[in-house]
């Protein structure tokens, strides 16, 4: 589906800076802070950093992005099938992406118990990673 059509199914106006930050999202591998998004965006456009939280709160509300807190760092990604959890190290904050969303068939489960329908979800799974168990 393209940028614009999801813009539209949300009732969302298409504007050029949510156009590039939906671009930026949408070539990211992983989850991204509004920071670097900002960064990417400066270099070839003029756009305030306000001006991309303001657009991803919004983008988020409407189920469009994903976000997920890292040590009071947000993280920003597309909500579609292709997107990741992580699981972050405690100790040396490293991030390791978890292979398939293990959350799809617990949605069917909920839905069917509260007579939702799910849009998406966002977890945040945090431990300490195999290499700093060694220094345990």
């Amino acid at each position: 589906m393209s940028i614009n059509q999801i813009l539209k199914d949300k009732n969302l106006k298409v504007t050029k800076q949510r156009k590039l930050i939906l671009e930026i999202l949408e070539k990211e591998n992983n989850p991204i802070a509004a920071e670097e998004i900002h960064n990417k965006l400066s270099k070839n456009f003029y756009i305030d950093l306000s001006t991309v939280y303001r657009n991803l709160n919004l983008l988020e509300e409407k189920n469009v992005l994903l976000k997920s807190t890292i040590d009071g760092v947000s993280f920003y990604q597309l909500n579609n099938e292709d997107h990741k959890h992580f699981i972050t190290c405690n100790n040396c904050h490293k991030k390791f992406v978890i292979e398939n969303c293990p959350v799809h068939n617990l949605e069917n489960i909920i839905e069917k118990e509260t007579g939702f329908i799910i849009k998406g979800h966002n977890f945040e799974f945090t431990g300490i990673c195999p290499d700093c168990q060694k220094n345990l």
